[in-house]
């Protein structure tokens, strides 16, 4: 546990993090207040459908959709803040150092992405604590009430699917930790991770049904359907998988990610 609140220390000043947590705020932030501008130029227009933004600017459904888009700026920007992150500790010699200091090489490893993963942590809640802020802005913009955002009902589901989403978003990233520590490159992290991203996308719509269906349950797919997000009433929108079924699997792609990196630290020469 200490090497994991050291590695905090280490990571929460580097100007990555504070980069990485700025953009996030500020594209959640900005998308939910341009949903405000957008109601209010088309509300006057009957034939356009503005339920979808009544929904995210009025409470309880605006949690679901600020936690929606924290989770889709969090997952992109986290995956290449934390395979930056890995590929740091062989370009900086960091791993080499804890290693010389006689630190076992997986606790190192495992102790490091437990650091990130507290930073994701740290950085949801204030990416969806400035998305909650950006409604109201949005709302008064629209001219939209806010509805009740103290159901006692709501914020107990709310939690639970906050606790959710940091699961996913950190089995989501364990995957660029584990290529940037095998491929000691931050490069090599950040590409396969994109590569792997834009394939996940769009193999489905080119692949036969039966690969289709093993692309439900990668990591870019099955972790959002694990947070178990309520969307609009009415919109018809379904998890591809079981949202309980999907947290198990997101657990399990984490685990096998923390021990494919930690076995190829285990294994590999360090030298330099």
């Amino acid at each position: 546990m200490s090497l994991a609140i050291a590695g905090v220390r280490k990571f929460r000043t580097r100007s990555a993090t504070i980069v990485s947590l700025i953009i996030a705020v500020i594209l959640v932030g900005l998308l939910l207040v341009l949903e405000g501008v957008g109601y209010r130029n088309v509300s006057a227009d009957r034939s356009v459908d503005t339920s979808s933004i009544v929904w995210i600017l009025s409470f309880p459904g605006a949690f679901d959709g600020v936690l929606e888009f924290t989770y889709l700026f969090l997952g992109i920007i986290g995956l290449i803040y934390v395979a930056t992150a890995a590929g740091s500790e062989w370009s900086w010699g960091t791993l080499k150092v804890a290693v010389a200091r006689g630190q076992s090489r997986w606790k190192y490893t495992v102790a490091t992405f437990a650091s990130l993963a507290i930073i994701l942590l740290i950085g949801m809640l204030i990416t969806f604590g400035a998305g909650l802020i950006a409604v109201v802005i949005g709302a008064a913009i629209a001219g939209l009430p806010l509805g009740n955002p103290f159901d006692p009902a709501v914020l107990a589901r709310i939690l639970l699917e906050l606790a959710r989403c940091w699961i996913a978003l950190t089995g989501l990233t364990s995957l660029g930790y584990a290529v940037a520590m095998v491929a000691k490159s931050q490069m090599a992290g950040i590409g396969t991770v994109i590569g792997f991203f834009i394939v996940s996308i769009i193999g489905p719509s080119l692949l036969p049904d039966f690969v289709r269906e093993i692309f439900k349950y990668m990591p870019f797919n099955i972790s959002g359907d694990a947070i178990g997000i309520q969307g609009p009433p009415g919109s018809g929108a379904t998890n591809a998988v079981d949202p309980t079924l999907a947290l198990v699997i997101i657990v399990a792609w984490l685990v096998g990610c923390l021990a494919v990196a930690s076995i190829s630290v285990q294994r590999t020469e360090i030298t330099g």
